[in-house]
């Protein structure tokens, strides 16, 4: 990562290639050394020429994400390499990222009196300055009873954005005067009591008028925003990518909210993934993206035929096309690249929905050992499992080697975008918060990470699934959920046809996941934050969860979970066991999800003392959970899948 263009090329910072997908992509506020600076959009990225390693194939998700994006053409690329990055930096590979905010606090050396209200209270206060008065990154202060001092400078903890994803600095001049313009030219103060955490005893002052105003107070006496109208900039994007306006789904104006850059509503990536299901290998295909960039010059079959007949490609290449028609070549070539422009609006069945056909599919079609593959898995014989456990599942695998592909579309404020269960981003046109562009232009490729790891699977027999949902405890313990999903839709923004209610199968196989990864951490060796979940309920094709661990380093392949699919009833046990009783009940099995007081719509018998987990790990950031959909609680006794196994 280095500053922005126009600066020194030596680069001043590093993040991994799975942080720049999940944590610092494209948009998110970074603070480092000695500034603070934005992650520079696709367009500020830049690779070394000519080199092809670092596209990823991965057929399934392009084509779900060309629907998403309605793009034509598209590619999964690798983020600039950080390894030897100071030496390829300087042939052109990085990320340059412009520096934010403009606006810094000094810190004084020696102790400057506290600033004290009319009514007494006194307040630290440090200068607060734009970047323009900055001299050589430090702040000439001159005090009233020495000489001028070079003080240290830091980035001011408080920005400014919008639901649409827009980031800016805030005018501080304007907000210390109320909302109104000023003259006034001194520099301004920033007077903090207490921890400096409390929004109400946080205060920008200008001395020169002496108007002082509260950051918790960032609207006047009528409702009207303080800090204005959005503006439209996006930093991130560089130079002159500033959108023309800034309106919501209504055309209104929006206008801006203070934030804090280091909290966590400040960014939201928008990643999809799916898990590679076995395929038939294709030496041509895999040729073709080692080398895709000798394939770029080539946009018809005839094109590419005159150069394979004069020899206008490299031999390793002429030697296997001489053998292949040119018209079949060039069918890959176009596959490779995300297919044609014509196919843009085809409808892709969900990710996961294809991913749990695979699962279930026969043992020869499981993927096989070898080291290239990026996906193998052996089924389990549950015969010698108890009768509870052979009455509820139909299937157990040994996930011994999968391949998760996951790219970055885009990013969020304030707000994330809310997914669907079948894995895929519900595309929100009406709600509060947009996604935000990564790139200056349409996108043609999207970071991408490959991770490699293990898992198992445990699928759900679907007949006393339908058995279960029939009773009438589950009937009657559904509808009130149901109802709250009307209520969470409104919270998001949702409309019914948006977004509708999971389903009691979905809520009874994710709270029973958030068992298993807990239990299952005590006893694999992986953190629980490490251990991730998908969940599947496609009546007719399947239904189960997939337990796995990822990563690009070996701690996703150490064996742990495969190791657990031999007393995989156990397993399911001692987590049932966890799920009866909670260190916070009765009050979290007595939760009521139409709750307008927790206003926990999503909620039922759930809490961080029995099935929130780490987000990352939770494929829906622990929403819909209910454990009375599993065990028995001390509130619900009826709608209980696993009623009987621990009596």
């Amino acid at each position: 990562m280095s500053p922005s263009r126009g600066t020194s090329n030596h680069p001043i910072g590093e993040v991994r290639h799975g942080q720049l997908i999940t944590t610092y992509g494209p948009g998110a506020m970074v603070d480092l050394p000695d500034r603070s600076v934005v992650v520079g959009g696709l367009n500020l990225w830049s690779y070394n020429r000519d080199d092809d390693s670092g596209f990823i194939d991965e057929a399934r998700l392009v084509a779900k994400l060309r629907g998403l994006l309605n793009v034509g053409d598209l590619l999964l690329k690798r983020p600039p390499s950080e390894e030897g990055f100071a030496n390829k930096f300087r042939s052109g590979s990085g990320i340059h990222s412009p520096e934010f905010p403009r606006w810094f606090v000094a810190q004084p050396k020696e102790t400057i009196p506290p600033y004290v209200d009319d009514a007494g209270r006194k307040y630290r206060t440090r200068p607060l300055i734009n970047k323009d008065r900055l001299e050589d990154r430090k702040y000439l202060w001159r005090s009233a009873a020495g000489a001028p001092q070079k003080l240290d400078v830091v980035p001011v903890r408080f920005v400014q954005c919008c639901a649409n994803g827009h980031l800016s600095d805030i005018d501080w001049h304007r907000l210390a005067h109320g909302g109104s313009v000023s003259r006034c030219q001194e520099d301004l103060w920033l007077d903090e009591a207490g921890a400096g955490n409390d929004f109400n005893e946080i205060y920008v002052r200008c001395p020169q008028c002496g108007s002082r105003q509260a950051l918790a107070s960032t609207k006047d006496e009528n409702g009207a925003s303080l800090l204005g109208r959005c503006r439209a900039r996006r930093p991130w994007l560089g130079q002159f990518a500033d959108e023309s306006e800034c309106v919501d789904e209504n055309r209104k104006p929006r206008y801006n909210r203070l934030l804090v850059r280091s909290a966590s509503n400040a960014y939201f990536p928008e990643v999809v993934g799916a898990i590679s299901i076995p395929e038939a290998e294709d030496p041509l295909r895999q040729l073709i993206i080692s080398n895709l960039s000798d394939f770029q010059p080539f946009t018809t079959a005839e094109k590419l035929a005159m150069a394979i007949e004069l020899e206008m490609l490299k031999p390793k290449l002429l030697i296997p096309l001489r053998s292949r028609d040119a018209h079949e070549v060039m069918a890959v070539v176009e596959a490779v690249r995300g297919g044609g422009k014509e196919a843009r609006s085809e409808k892709q069945p969900p990710l996961k929905q294809q991913e749990i056909k695979a699962l279930y599919a026969p043992s020869h079609s499981l993927g096989s050992a070898d080291p290239e593959s990026t996906f193998h898995a052996e089924i389990v014989s549950i015969d010698d499992k108890p009768a509870w456990f052979r009455n509820r599942f139909d299937r157990v695998l040994k996930v011994h080697r999968l391949r998760e592909v996951m790219a970055l579309i885009g990013f969020t404020r304030l707000e994330p975008i809310v997914k669907g269960v079948d894995g895929d981003p519900i595309d929100q046109h009406n709600v509060g918060a947009i996604r935000a562009a990564i790139n200056s232009k349409e996108l043609d490729w999207v970071p991408a990470v490959e991770n490699f790891g293990e898992g198992l699977f445990i699928g759900v027999n679907e007949v006393v699934l339908q058995e279960w949902s029939k009773r009438d405890g589950v009937v009657q313990h559904s509808s009130k959920h149901r109802e709250a999903c009307k209520l969470w839709n409104r919270d998001h923004g949702l409309k019914a046809e948006d977004f509708d209610w999971p389903g009691q199968t979905y809520l009874m196989l994710h709270s029973l996941a958030h068992l298993l990864i807990t239990t299952a951490a005590l006893e694999c060796g992986y953190g629980a934050s490490s251990i991730k979940e998908r969940i599947y309920t496609f009546p007719g094709q399947g239904h189960g969860i997939l337990m796995y661990t990822s990563g690009s380093g070996s701690e996703g392949t150490l064996g742990g979970l495969v190791s657990l699919t031999d007393r995989i009833d156990q397993l399911v046990e001692a987590a049932l066991e966890r799920g009866r009783l909670c260190s916070n009940d009765p009050f979290c099995s007595m939760h009521d999800p139409e709750n307008n007081f927790e206003k926990r719509y999503s909620h039922g018998a759930a809490c961080h003392g029995c099935l929130l987990i780490a987000e990352t790990s939770c494929e829906q950031r622990n929403q819909f959970l209910d454990r009375a959909f599993v065990v028995s609680t001390l509130n619900q006794s009826e709608a209980a899948f696993f009623p009987d196994v621990l009596e």
